[in-house]
């Protein structure tokens, strides 16, 4: 069953998302990948100093999870 637009947002508000799977499903991530970082303009380092999660295991970049860090940094 297809995750309805909405519910992706929910958990966009919750933390950061990550995309599995064929059908590229959104669940919760444990942290922001360090691509996201590097492309919000953060080191791992500084991201940890303002706590914010990080999973170093994940490769992958979500444009919204960047946008989210942007505006986070930005307020």
């Amino acid at each position: 069953m297809k995750r309805k637009h909405h519910d992706t947002l929910g958990l966009l508000k919750q933390g950061p998302i990550d995309l599995v799977g064929h059908g590229a499903e959104p669940v919760l991530a444990a942290g922001y990948s360090t691509l996201e970082l590097e492309r919000a303009g953060l080191t791992v380092e500084k991201a940890r100093e303002l706590g914010i999660p990080v999973d170093a295991g994940r490769c992958s970049g979500v444009g919204a999870n960047v946008m989210q860090l942007r505006a986070l940094l930005t307020s």
